[in-house]
């Protein structure tokens, strides 16, 4: 299967779980990568740490345009390498929360490794920040994306 088709069987057995506990079915929407041109997900080759100059390509910013109930991030290794991964909720007056993070963790081969999150109470984030890197994973390849729901 397709990387986006799996994102696809994702997004629907989410909205499926959660029509269960809800009296309405979730919905939700993938969210653009920051300077992406209309892309809802990136595949990266994980690189070195920066040195001096040199910035490491870790991180993805997502845009998060509007409210949502919560956040579903899905990353999709081309192999089962351990990496170091986080998600942050990045606000409007310059703070964050940690959603999620853990370090070597081995994902399975071409299956998504899925990530829930919710914002704040009594605030919305304008971004999601996906940091999946490493220095075990140098070389490792993976597809990331983010969808926001309702």
């Amino acid at each position: 299967m397709s990387k986006s088709h799996w994102l696809a069987v994702l997004l629907s057995a989410v909205g499926l779980l959660s029509a269960g506990s809800s009296a309405s079915a979730q919905t939700c929407t993938p969210l653009e990568v920051v300077e992406g041109d209309g892309a809802t997900e990136v595949s990266k080759t994980v690189t070195l740490p920066g040195l001096l100059f040199i910035d490491s390509n870790w991180d993805t910013d997502f845009v998060a345009d509007e409210p949502y109930d919560y956040f579903v991030t899905s990353i999709v290794s081309e192999s089962g390498n351990p990496y170091d991964i986080d998600v942050f909720l990045k606000y409007p007056d310059e703070s964050y929360d940690v959603a999620y993070s853990t370090r070597e963790i081995s994902l399975e081969e071409d299956e998504p490794f899925v990530i829930t999150a919710e914002s704040r109470l009594e605030s919305d984030p304008y971004q999601i920040n996906v940091r999946v890197g490493g220095l075990q994973a140098e070389g490792n390849s993976y597809t990331a994306s983010v969808s926001g729901c309702r």
